[in-house]
Parts: C-alpha cells; structure tokens; sequence
C-alpha cells in the first residue's frame, strides 16, 4: 500500500511539475566566437572578460523568464548581486553597464545588429541571426 502512494505521488508530482526554463547565450551568426564553456561565459557576463569574437564585449541581459535560470545556474549570483557587481566595475571605470533588455527578441536584434554583444535567450528564440555558444 505504501508503494502505491508514494508512486501515485510522483506520478503526480511528474504531471505537475513545471519545465525548467532552458537557454542558450548567443552572439551574431558572422562572430567569430567559438563555443564557450561555464567559466567563459562567466567571465564575459561579470566583466573579467573585454572581448567577443574579438572585438569589445557588449553584454546583454534580459528582464525575461529566462534571466532566473541563467543568473542561478550560469553565472552562480542572483540579480541583486549581478547589479552591485556591475555597479562598482561601471563606477571604478573598469567597465560599460551592461544593456538590459525586454525579451528573447529586443536581445536578439541587439547582439545581431552589434559587433562583440553576447546575451541569452530562451531556447526557443534561436534563428539564423544569431549563433549559439553555449546552452543551460
């Protein structure tokens, strides 16, 4: 009887359960960034890394469903820290504030009309404008 229960329970949690939010971080399809792995990305988006397939980084973010997961599972910060991060590297002058954007599609036109940009987008927003570097 009890192995019943506990089967029904996570069948129904199973049903439930609402899909994690994947995403992959993008820049222009003509970039010459490779793939990236944790640590790259990381370094681009907290500012120890200038550059993006060789030309000045302009980081990206985005006010989407999207930025929990890759704030929590990529970059390791949460939002408020991520903003006292940049606020101190924009302040000492190590840095420009990275761009913060609508959705999947103000940061797609954003990295590919701009040489160096890097965002992330919801896995679903993926087109030829832009070529994927890392997934999460």
């Amino acid at each position: 009887m009890n192995r019943l229960f506990v089967i029904g329970v996570l069948a129904t949690s199973a049903l439930f359960a609402s899909p994690a939010q994947a995403g992959k971080v993008v820049v222009a399809a003509n970039s010459s960034q490779g793939d990236l792995d944790k640590a790259g990305v990381q370094a681009i988006f907290l500012g120890r890394n200038s550059s993006v397939g060789g030309q000045t980084s302009v980081v990206v973010f985005q006010k989407g469903a999207v930025r929990a997961p890759f704030e929590a599972d990529v970059v390791g910060r949460s939002g408020a820290q991520l903003s006292s991060h940049w606020s101190r590297l924009v302040f000492t002058g190590r840095a420009k504030a990275p761009d913060d954007l609508a959705d999947d599609a103000a940061v797609k036109a954003k990295v590919a009309s701009t040489p160096g940009a890097v965002g992330y987008i919801s896995d679903g927003a993926v087109d030829s404008t832009v070529k994927v570097v890392f997934d999460f």
